[in-house]
């Protein structure tokens, strides 16, 4: 009998517009992604494909909750974890915008803590290690850009190991923070990992970010996204906090246990109560929402009728601002990866194409030249690329061009 359940469960909710796509090979994606589910790889999985103008093929596999063996509905709740970022750069680029902010401002003026950091000489001498003075001040297109010389502590070295420490403490025992400035200041007693716009390294700049928002607009952080990014957008099911109804639809965290069996995790992110606004996570969203955001950033910044940045800066969003520092193939923009060379690189994607993803395994892609978004989502520990290839390489496969 659970067997025929988990069968129903698998085939739940799949979602086709003929005509757009070569539906086959979405279904080669479903296929895999049901082997997946049966095989204790993740619990469930929602992934939607946005082609010409309309949602071409959208499918909703397995369970919200794997030890309660709830299915996952169509359009649950994410965790988003660091697919918040490129909305806190959306914010940011507003404030540019309107000419309240430089992306060549010295980042310092809004919080000087940033002025007192040097450069650690080793990453192998951990956070206390020997320094350098620092060359330059760190600018604002340094931190969207990720070459500040911050580090979001997820590496394997001594000094991320650290670090990551400091901040975050452990999965199942969390640091516990009043606030982001409380967060940030931790951030900020560690030195640089290296010198500004020498390198990129992912870091957690987009909390400083976070921060500036705040300071430059004088709003507090998640007023400002609900005013000028979730409302205008109609991304009603998105927040740092959720209404109970909304709580309802987040799909649980799942991870593998020491035996290997995969499990709902025993520590889930708060979905109410919580006062850390950040930008390098914090958000969770729908599906349906983070749509309307990825839908905003193809129409060049503005969607139904309302304009959320300037064709011009979205534009410049999706620009490489990195040059050769990720690769031959890869740069990045303000607030997005962005595949500079698909002829450099393995991917069947187009060049020009943006995307990011989220430490729980969500994933979106945005495709200008194909007129093209997909995004893919679901709640697992550790974070890994398969998914990420997988949807690449079936999306592409199906563009009947």
């Amino acid at each position: 009998m659970r067997i025929l359940f988990l069968l129903l469960v698998l085939g739940l909710q799949t979602v086709v517009a003929q005509g757009l796509l070569k539906t086959e090979k979405l279904t080669d994606f479903e296929d895999f992604l049901k082997k997946e589910i049966t095989g204790g790889k993740i619990a469930g999985a929602e992934v939607l494909v946005y082609h010409q103008d309309e949602i071409a093929w959208r499918s909703t596999l397995g369970y919200q909750d794997l030890d309660k063996q709830t299915p996952l509905r169509e359009n649950s709740v994410y965790f988003l974890q660091s697919m918040t970022k490129p909305i806190m750069s959306v914010a940011i680029m507003q404030l540019v915008e309107q000419g309240r902010l430089r992306l060549d401002e010295d980042a310092a003026t809004y919080l000087p803590g940033l002025n007192q950091l040097e450069v650690i000489n080793d990453l192998s001498t951990g956070v206390n290690g020997a320094t350098s003075k620092r060359k330059s001040n760190i600018s604002i297109q340094q931190l969207l850009t990720h070459t500040a010389g911050l580090s979001h502590g997820l590496e394997e070295n001594t000094f991320d190991k650290e670090l990551f420490k400091l901040m975050y403490n452990d999965l199942f025992d969390p640091a516990v923070y009043e606030k982001l400035e409380d967060r940030v200041n931790v951030l900020l007693q560690v030195p640089l990992i290296g010198q500004p716009g020498e390198q990129w390294y992912y870091s957690a700049a987009t909390d400083v970010l976070a921060l500036i928002v705040q300071k430059v607009s004088g709003q507090p952080i998640n007023t400002y996204l609900r005013e000028h990014v979730f409302t205008p957008l109609g991304m009603n099911e998105t927040g740092y906090n959720l209404t109970d109804k909304t709580a309802k639809a987040v799909m649980k965290v799942h991870l593998q246990n020491e035996e290997g069996a995969l499990i709902t995790s025993p520590m889930q992110a708060p979905t109410q109560g919580n006062t850390v606004y950040g930008g390098t996570y914090g958000l969770f969203s729908s599906m349906n929402d983070y749509l309307q955001f990825c839908k905003m950033i193809l129409n060049q910044g503005s969607l139904n009728g309302k304009q959320v940045l300037e064709a011009e800066t979205v534009a410049l969003m999706q620009k490489n601002h990195v040059g050769t520092l990720l690769g031959p193939s890869r740069g990045f923009g303000l607030g997005f990866g962005v595949l500079v060379d698909t002829e450099k690189d393995p991917s069947p994607a187009s060049s020009g194409q943006i995307y990011w993803g989220g430490f729980f395994k969500t994933h979106f892609f945005i495709d200008p030249a194909e007129d093209l978004i997909a995004i893919f989502m679901t709640q697992k520990l550790p974070n890994t690329k398969e998914y990420v290839i997988a949807l690449n390489r079936h999306v592409y496969a199906a563009l009947k061009n």
